[in-house]
């Protein structure tokens, strides 16, 4: 194992996944989105303003996210959004404070993950099968990096640097946990973490094959997802104990990465 791999995989155990009891109903999991929809509290004088500035925060970003596919993934963006909406005063601090680049791919995948929520929450009862109400949200999570697909790999080769992978790993754990839960699977039996860890690796192997898709309607993104799933099921009778997850995930995370040549081996 070289020295790449070992850092993953000591960073998987040291961010192991503990299940998260989560619905759509619960959709907004987001710091920012929780401390803007929070309540004044009477026991705080600034909670107002600390609000108001939380919500002025999530505008930028939210703007800041149009202006992606022109100027990346950057502090440039994030920049340019705040002058726009007359923020100029605020601009260098909100890319301070949300981690600049990062802070904005963190920023999507937060929304991402909620809006995922939101969207299937009416239509998750039509399917009977765990297989087709992951497939569905697979797919709903997946478009919702269409748009930014052209600049997506900016995006994963920022979240492959060794300093960012715990954020990358944790955020991975819980799009998995989440749509392991929608999908009706509550269970904490010992295999709970090796199916997460294979949901993930499906999800992040189809979003970097959509980076390289030219097939209309992203066709060919569609057909790999479920071939992705065709492996997944095959292997579904390996049992992987808690103790390896973080082994397991950590070089799947490392294979398809490099696989896609966004870290070397």
């Amino acid at each position: 194992m070289n020295s790449q791999t070992m850092r993953l995989v000591a960073v998987a155990r040291a961010n192991s996944f503990v299940p998260r009891l989560c619905s759509a109903a619960m959709a907004n999991t987001s710091y920012a989105r929780r401390m803007s929809s929070a309540p004044p509290s009477d026991n705080n004088a600034h909670s107002g303003a600390s609000n108001a500035k939380t919500n002025a925060h999530l505008e930028i970003l939210d703007l800041a996210l149009t202006k992606v596919n022109e100027l990346g993934w950057t502090q440039q963006a994030v920049v340019s959004a705040a002058n726009e909406l007359g923020h100029s005063s605020m601009a260098s601090g909100v890319a301070a404070e949300n981690g600049g680049s990062l802070g904005l791919v963190a920023h999507f995948m937060d929304r991402a993950l909620d809006d995922m929520c939101i969207e299937v929450d009416d239509q998750l009862h039509e399917f009977d099968s765990p297989r087709d109400k992951l497939r569905l949200l697979c797919r709903t999570r997946l478009r919702m990096t269409q748009p930014y697909i052209r600049r997506w790999p900016e995006a994963a080769a920022l979240l492959a640097q060794p300093q960012n992978v715990p954020m990358a790993m944790r955020y991975l754990g819980d799009l998995s946990s989440r749509m392991w839960y929608l999908a009706d699977d509550k269970s904490t039996r010992i295999d709970w973490y090796a199916r997460r860890s294979a949901l993930a690796g499906v999800y992040l192997s189809s979003e970097l094959y959509m980076c390289e898709d030219k097939s209309p309607g992203f066709q060919g993104t569609w057909e790999f997802l479920d071939h992705r799933f065709d492996d997944m099921d095959a292997a579904k009778h390996v049992s992987l104990k808690a103790v390896a997850f973080g082994e397991q995930f950590g070089r799947n995370l490392f294979n398809i990465l490099s696989s896609r040549g966004y870290v070397s081996r």
